[in-house]
């Protein structure tokens, strides 16, 4: 109780750099209480690339077993996780997210999984945007494809045929999870429709007869978000679990206050940083008390030693949509239902029938009969001795929240990982120059179903950045070491992020599905096409080769001998 932690309400970007106690930290404290003066780290680009964190590299070998439509009934994994220097909490967690729905968007009834951790001289990793999820769909989404390469028919239909039907969600995986609503199906044709797959198919055509390298590629991915406390317990064996006591949930709690005056406050135990969380849970909280967004204040200043918090406190795992929104939500509503108490004792109307909008509290059958927001909160601070018997004095109500879907793993290594899972398709059309080696991508579709969108416009604003962060993963990022292990991406010269000049506008669809496991119906999008548009670019890259897979990041170093290797076919024929 002695360990205090203050988090401050802009703390910077983060993306996964943030979520793990590193060593200088404890250090610094220390260092900080034993000289009785603040103690600041500093560190270059080249430590902070070199020291801090990165996303695993895995090798994946994955077997699939179909049919002559392509419909798969069985598919095998063998992961090999490369977690760098050392492990570090939570780590090997990203081998162990994404367990639940290991079979992605599919229904695939038979699954094995081994899985295994490799240590070397590498950056230690940690938990990137979509952790689990590029390294996953990379696998499977390339199997996908790699069917219908034999079948001879679009990657698209192969997908379709092996879509879980929204006959059978929510639907149980073969490894736990438990897929809370959707229609697949009708959000692929939505995008295939609006984003004129039919017509890139053309252009790919005209682009080959002219000997251009033209590819089009597809990718299908079921997003998780809420993680389920106990799914990193999976790495223990059941009798591990049993000694050490079951893990599971993820407690989420915010706090609605309304002042003497009548202005309502929101605290949450989430810590954005730059996602438009304020903004988003003003929105949430005035619909329910009928105010305007403006009369509500967000601080997300947190304080573990007077704020309400628990284990699985924080902003990370596309949460924020699903649970956090969600909790206030809750919260507000006990607020409203306690002034509709009040307010119904002194209009002379039952609860039930007291609404509230545009700053007025007002009896449904007679909207005359209206007193401010602010008169009735005000009871509760003023005139505690006129509120009826049940009431207590003053608005303060914390809700606490944890979804009872979320279990503990079974003796089988079965988890629901997740709380709720979006759905995104995604395919693109792209060509690769020939002299210069270099991608230019034709054009890109997203479509997303997650859930019930509270604020679209910064809905698309998370997609556009995981978009931005997938394309980095696809062509530009990655951390260099020479064959005896020296560093050779230290700058921001050597790793090389995409700016706004490389990144093309992607067009973006929407379906809603609303959960019926979270609050507001609600599902993270922040990940899905960090997790997505790599494998995505992959397949557009492969089918423009005409090769069996291409290695990321797909730089013109590595697209070289590819091309060069085209070319001499093609001589040779």
């Amino acid at each position: 109780a002695k360990l205090r932690l203050l988090s401050t309400p802009a703390s910077g970007g983060s993306f996964g750099v943030k979520q793990a106690v590193f060593p200088y930290i404890v250090l610094m404290a220390l260092a900080a209480r034993k000289v009785g003066r603040p103690v600041r780290w500093v560190e270059d680009r080249l430590e902070h690339l070199a020291g801090a964190t990165s996303a695993t590299s895995r090798t994946t070998t994955i077997e699939a077993a179909f049919d002559a439509r392509g419909v798969v009934s069985a598919l095998r994994y063998d992961q090999l996780e490369d977690c760098g220097a050392y492990l570090r909490a939570p780590e090997p967690a990203t081998l162990y997210r994404m367990h639940g729905n290991l079979t992605g968007a599919y229904d695939v009834r038979n699954l094995a999984v081994r899985n295994r951790v490799v240590l070397n001289n590498r950056t230690p990793t940690g938990l990137n945007r979509g952790f689990g999820g590029p390294q996953l769909y990379h696998a499977l989404e390339t199997v996908m494809r790699l069917i219908a390469r034999e079948l001879d028919v679009d990657p698209s239909v192969v997908i379709c045929r092996n879509l879980v039907t929204t006959d059978l969600i929510p639907y149980r995986t073969a490894s736990g999870a438990l897929l809370d609503s959707g229609d697949f199906e009708r959000s692929i044709d939505k995008g295939l429709g609006e984003g004129g797959y039919a017509e890139l198919r053309r252009d790919q055509q005209r682009a080959r007869s002219d000997g251009r390298l033209f590819g089009v590629g597809c990718a299908c991915v079921v997003e998780p978000s809420i993680s389920n406390m106990g799914y990193i317990t999976t790495l223990l064996t059941p009798r591990e679990r049993e000694r050490a006591g079951p893990k599971n949930g993820a407690v989420t709690t915010a706090t609605v206050s309304v002042d003497p005056s009548g202005s309502v406050s929101v605290t949450a135990a989430s810590i954005p940083q730059g996602q438009g969380h304020r903004t988003v849970l003003a929105q949430v909280v005035a619909d329910v008390l009928g105010l305007a967004v403006t009369d509500v204040v967000v601080n997300l200043e947190h304080d573990t030693q007077k704020d309400a918090w628990s284990i699985a406190s924080g902003n990370y795992s596309s949460r924020f949509a699903g649970a956090v929104a969600g909790v206030a939500h809750l919260a507000a509503v006990k607020i409203r239902d306690r002034l509709a108490a009040i307010a119904g004792q002194s209009m002379n109307v039952p609860p039930a029938q007291i609404q509230f909008r545009d700053g007025q509290i007002f009896a449904s059958g007679n909207p005359d009969n209206t007193l401010s927001f602010a008169r009735v909160a005000g009871l509760c601070h003023w005139s505690p001795g006129l509120l009826p018997t049940d009431q207590t004095p003053a608005l303060r109500e914390t809700e606490f929240w944890s979804q009872p879907e979320l279990a503990a793993p079974d003796s089988n290594d079965l988890i629901n990982s997740s709380g709720a899972y979006g759905f995104v398709f995604d395919y693109c059309a792209l060509e690769i120059d020939t002299t210069t080696c270099k991608v230019r991508i034709h054009k890109y579709v997203t479509t997303h179903d997650a859930g019930r969108l509270l604020h679209p416009a910064m809905a698309e604003g998370q997609i556009r950045g995981g978009f931005a962060q997938g394309l980095g993963a696809a062509l530009y990022e990655e951390l260099s070491y020479d064959e005896v292990g020296n560093f050779l991406s230290g700058t921001l010269a050597d790793y090389r992020i995409p700016t706004a000049c490389e990144v093309p506008e992607p067009q973006i669809i929407h379906t809603q599905s609303p959960s019926p496991f979270t609050p507001l119906g609600a599902k993270g999008l922040g990940e899905g096409n960090s997790m997505s548009t790599p494998v995505c670019i992959a397949n557009a890259l492969a089918d423009a080769l005409g090769v069996e897979q291409v290695p990321l990041p797909a730089t013109p170093e590595r697209l070289a001998p590819l091309i060069f290797a085209l070319e001499r076919s093609r001589r040779d024929v």
